[in-house]
């Protein structure tokens, strides 16, 4: 059995209004600021995406003053003034397996798909595949109920079972950056600095563990969501991160680095989920120079010779040391 998570996209969002009046539980008319832009069969998600009070529902009609939306149900949750109104172009998932990540995708009908789309769900909608593997491949496509569109499985991201191929999720990053409920950080944007993050850890610890890793370590994930939560934070608050330690993710940047350095000075090991360390590497990765500069970083001191080993001095006089000059010779200077 694999669990399945696919996160919204904010490219199937469109139009925004915004409640102008409290509405309680079981209303099917609702006010808004302006209604322009929506239609009858157009589907709309109420609240803040992530939020457990946000709900999709479907539009029957809308008034011609354009101050009020008549819902095909009634509301589950209340919603007060000045609550965000979105549209969204579908209201379901539909999930395909294949083999192999270029293989033939097939879509999953006898396990249920289509599912309706998670709006409260902040990590995205779930989906159980009773009769996936750890091998299998994925891919997630957008489908209106109403209308039958559907976007292309081509236009679809192949992906292994629970985002098996990051150490941690668009949900932990926001929740670490304290953008949990922010609805304008999108995905794309997080997983940017995610892949960046990823990209710095693995280069950090690639030279002691053996990649990928056969079993993810719990501090890895933690090491990973600090590192793009802190880029993260840098990027959206600039120069304000300076002024105001709060919002700064510099402390949680170098939080994640201290926690690599330990891991490559051999005083924090990697745990699989077995409870055992990591395989290591075997091999060694080594470089060097012969060219001396006190500027870059220590290679060891058989490669780090200093000037006085290419000063050439008199043999025959035991005094020369505190009088050597710089002389010529075959590979030297």
């Amino acid at each position: 059995m694999q669990i399945l998570i696919a996160p919204l996209e904010d490219i199937v969002l469109g139009e925004k209004t915004f409640f102008s009046a409290d509405e309680a539980i079981g209303q099917t008319v609702i006010s808004v600021e302006n209604n322009q832009g929506l239609a009858a069969n157009d589907y709309v998600i109420l609240g803040i995406i992530g939020n457990e009070m946000a709900e999709l529902l479907k539009i029957d009609s809308v008034n011609v003053n354009g101050k009020e939306i008549t819902l095909s149900s009634a509301t589950l949750h209340e919603h007060l003034r000045g609550a965000v109104i979105q549209k969204i172009r579908y209201n379901q998932r539909k999930f395909y397996r294949s083999t192999s990540e270029s293989g033939t995708f097939t879509h999953l009908s006898t396990e249920g798909s289509p599912v309706d789309i998670e709006v409260d769900n902040p990590e995205g909608t779930e989906f159980e595949d009773s009769t996936g593997s750890s091998t299998s491949w994925y891919k997630a496509t957008y489908f209106n109920s109403t209308t039958s569109n559907e976007s292309s499985t081509d236009d679809a991201v192949a992906v292994q079972a629970g985002d098996a191929e990051h150490y941690t999720s668009i949900f932990k990053i926001k929740e670490e950056a304290g953008f949990k409920n922010n609805p304008h950080i999108g995905i794309e944007i997080v997983d940017r600095y995610r892949t960046e993050a990823e990209a710095q850890a693995d280069g950090a610890v690639v030279g002691k563990y053996q990649l990928p890793f056969s079993s993810q370590p719990k501090i890895f994930q933690q090491i990973v969501t600090l590192l793009s939560a802190g880029l993260l934070l840098s990027k959206e608050y600039g120069m304000e991160a300076d002024v105001e330690i709060s919002k700064t993710g510099q402390r949680k940047i170098e939080r994640a680095e201290d926690l690599l350095q330990k891991i490559r000075d051999d005083k924090l090991l990697l745990i699989g989920e077995d409870g055992t360390e990591l395989s290591k590497r075997t091999d060694v990765m080594a470089s060097s120079s012969n060219v001396f500069d006190a500027d870059v970083a220590d290679k060891g001191e058989m490669f780090n010779l200093g000037d006085e080993h290419f000063k050439l001095t008199d043999p025959t006089d035991a005094l020369a040391d505190s009088r050597r000059k710089t002389t010529t010779a075959t590979g030297f200077k």
